[in-house]
């Protein structure tokens, strides 16, 4: 009955909103929302790390810090002064498929966050000095994030294990430090030019504003932007298999972490869905199959996490496992292989109590995650990215209501196999004898 009543609350569910498109080709979409006064100025780029030229990883992240360095009409440091003074704030971030820009403030900020978003958006100044100065900061990124935080290096492991060379996703989005202290400023020209465009991008205002006012504005400072060439991603496949199935690395830490990994069904596509659910399935509560074997039947593990990491390119699937110093890692894994094996082979079902809990909970979670301002744009942003529809929220719910028992086996006899299958571990360094 649960189930049933959640699912007549959100039947016939929509954001409203409005979407139009520029004659340059800038993607706008208008949520009104007039409960606070206040506004988000949010703006999706299609280029990520995806996109990082040959021999230049990292470069997309590299772009998204120098476009706070400033413009000929907002000089380095205006753009957060000006902001800041107001009330307002803003962030941005890299992806694998896209990098956006967000920005946050009272509603009578809305003009000047359109204004400065679609200066820097074809008119960033780009000295040599700013790149020498991001360069560093992203290398001290890479440092504190992946190299010198506790088992950060997996994430730098895992796409090159994952992902052959030739596969844009074979490196972390961070970059390399070789590949960031060789990149120059014609390439950083280049890159600006390639994909910072309106005809790449996609705007979305919402919050407390007068749409009349707003969609004049937009026209006034981003109509006359010119359209960059035609957008072409560099194509590719999502792999099948791994490329290294087993490695073994050391770290400073106090325990072992390992984790399980296959390849899985890109962002949207058919069993993207069934991933999500099946992970909920096996892990995220006291009664999930592998928390409840591993973590509190047999207590050979310290905690257990699985998730469909959803990508455009080729997402992974991961089961990722906090062991015990003493933890017996082949016998957890095999564990994990046997409860994927059952399901693929029918003798342990998707049981309709298990499925219409993981659907229970993901659909009041999402529902939940509608509240907030800057998460509705942020949905319908990837929506139109992703979709090429901002319209696309009753889909995306059916999709999930469209998972079944049998479609979570299908889905777990052809990708997650063990053959498969790749396994990271990482070992506490061995401490020095002379110590």
């Amino acid at each position: 009955m649960l189930w049933l009543g959640l699912l007549s609350t959100v039947n016939g569910m929509n954001i409203p909103h409005e979407s139009y498109e520029l004659e340059n080709g800038l993607k706008v979409i208008l949520l009104e929302d007039h409960t606070l006064p206040k506004v988000v100025v949010d703006t999706w780029y299609s280029v990520g790390s995806y996109d990082d030229p040959k021999g230049a990883s990292g470069f997309a992240h590299l772009f998204e810090h120098l476009m706070f360095m400033g413009t000929a009409q907002i000089p380095e440091k205006e753009f957060d002064r000006k902001m800041e003074i107001a009330g307002g704030w803003n962030n941005a971030t890299t992806g694998d498929d896209t990098t956006n820009y967000f920005d946050v403030g009272p509603s009578e900020l809305v003009d000047l966050l359109l204004y400065m978003e679609a200066d820097r958006m074809t008119g960033l100044d780009i000295t040599q000095h700013k790149l020498d100065l991001q360069r560093e900061v992203v290398r001290n990124e890479r440092r504190q994030n992946y190299e010198d935080r506790p088992y950060g290096k997996i994430w730098l492991e895992m796409p090159e294990m994952l992902y052959p060379p030739e596969h844009p996703y074979h490196l972390e989005g961070i970059g390399s430090h070789e590949d960031l202290l060789a990149a120059t400023l014609e390439t950083v020209n280049n890159f600006y030019a390639d994909w910072y465009r309106p005809n790449n991008a996609t705007l979305c205002v919402a919050g407390d504003f007068d749409p009349e006012h707003v969609k004049a504005r937009i026209e006034e400072w981003y109509g006359p932007l010119k359209a960059g060439k035609e957008v072409i991603h560099a194509p590719s496949t999502p792999p099948t298999a791994p490329i290294v199935k087993d490695k073994t690395i050391t770290d400073q830490v106090p325990a072992p972490v390992f984790l399980l990994m296959w390849h899985s069904p890109v962002y949207f596509e058919q069993g993207d869905a069934d991933a999500d659910v099946l992970a909920s399935i096996l892990a995220g509560s006291p009664e999930a199959r592998l928390t409840s074997k591993l973590v509190y039947e047999d207590r050979s593990v310290q905690e257990i996490d699985v998730f469909q990491f959803s990508r455009g390119r080729g997402s992974v699937f991961m089961v990722y496992v906090s062991a015990f110093p003493e933890t017996d890692i082949d016998a957890v894994t095999a564990a994990v292989h046997k409860e994927l094996s059952d399901i693929s082979d029918g003798s342990k079902p998707i049981t309709e109590l298990e499925l219409t809990k993981a659907l229970n909970n993901r659909e009041m979670n999402f529902l939940w995650g509608l509240e907030g301002l800057l998460d509705r744009a942020e949905i319908l942003l990837g929506y139109q990215v992703h979709k090429g529809q901002s319209d696309y929220l009753e889909q995306d719910i059916q999709r999930y209501r469209d998972v079944s028992p049998e479609s979570i086996q299908r889905l777990v006899q052809k990708y997650f196999i063990e053959d498969k299958s790749a396994r990271l571990i990482v070992v506490p360094e061995e401490e020095d004898s002379e110590k």
